[in-house]
């Protein structure tokens, strides 16, 4: 029988992004048949370039293979106005030749370093490590790491021919870049949301101008010539369906002209482009959920489910479920 390597857990180093994108091409390629192989340079936009940093955590065999990978994407985060990190899990791979020879599963031994590495509370730590796992990655994180299951995952959708956004004086205006005033678009949300991922124009122009996968559309409201709203836009392929998506919408919750400037916007830009239906994920808990379904939006099911896991007494998953705002542009799914 053949016993595991020598191998050692440790947190990514410089230049490990070579094995990793090897072990990652291989394995990946062996369990989707639809699978691309990622790019050098996809991987440096993704690990390297995000404002909010990087994680990840390896089992590095001595001739430097790569046998398992637990990743995160991280985000930095406002709760109740405290500077935080999240960080959701992506990218986690074992190498099957190996996963099963080690003392436990090589993933369950990565996750917890990465676990130990960067969770915690405080401006420097990842207060919440979330993700959407497929159903065999949920039963072993359930059973032996800290998965949690916060929602179902649904996701809102309507025809286009239904929907016709209020009447308002005011207009959404497309933009080819995000203004300087995200900084404080994002700041004055935050406070309304209580938990909110950090939309300043440094993460959202890595998120969406620089994403080497997608193309987006995006644009903004401007009230007596102040930012009050942002939405962001692309025709894609979501939960196995062809959609217009609403990707990102950063707007407050009660201002209707601001949002239905905004619902006009993505109207025009879907319906320019072909499509029949449009879709949107919000939180079952936000405002959003009711003030989209009152415009002709309906509760659909989705293959997605939620996890979490919360290193906070404060900030536990019932905090989260109630005030923890996110859309598709959280997420790496749009």
């Amino acid at each position: 029988m053949m016993s595991a390597p020598a191998y050692q857990i440790r947190a990514y180093q410089s230049g490990d992004e070579h094995g990793i994108l090897e072990a990652f091409n291989r394995i990946f390629a062996r369990v989707d048949p639809t699978f691309r192989p990622r790019t050098l340079a996809e991987w440096r936009w993704q690990y390297e370039r995000n404002p909010s940093g990087r994680r990840i955590f390896l089992a590095v065999a001595e001739d430097g293979r790569i046998l398992a990978q637990y990743a995160g994407i991280p985000q930095r985060v406002l709760l109740d106005g405290e500077p935080t990190f999240f960080s959701q899990s992506v990218d986690s791979m074992a190498d099957p030749e190996f996963r099963r020879l080690a003392r436990e599963p090589l993933f369950v031994q990565v996750g917890r370093a990465f676990d130990a590495g960067f969770g915690g509370v405080g401006p420097d730590r990842d207060t919440l490590m979330w993700g959407l796992p497929v159903p065999v990655a949920f039963r072993i994180g359930k059973k032996q790491l800290k998965y949690e299951l916060v929602r179902q995952q649904h996701k809102l959708g309507a025809p286009l021919a239904g929907l016709a956004p209020a009447a308002t004086a005011l207009e959404a205006e497309e933009l080819r870049a995000f203004p300087a005033e995200m900084d404080a678009l994002s700041a004055r949300t935050a406070r309304e949301r209580r938990g909110l991922a950090v939309r300043d124009r440094a993460q959202m122009s890595w998120r969406y101008e620089e994403n080497p996968h997608h193309r987006y559309r995006l644009a903004a409201v401007r009230r007596a010539g102040e930012l009050t709203g942002m939405a962001v836009y692309r025709k894609g392929s979501f939960d196995q369906v062809e959609d217009a998506l609403l990707v990102d919408w950063l707007a407050p919750a009660d201002d209707e002209g601001v949002r239905a400037a905004l619902l006009a916007w993505v109207l025009a830009c879907a319906r320019a482009e072909g499509c029949a239906r449009l879709t949107v994920l919000f939180p079952d808990t936000a405002p959003e959920w009711l003030a989209f379904q009152r415009l002709g939006f309906r509760v659909q099911a989705s293959r997605y489910f939620l996890v979490a896991w919360s290193f906070s007494a404060r900030h536990d998953l019932a905090w989260m479920r109630r005030h923890w705002y996110y859309t598709l542009g959280d997420t790496d799914l749009a």
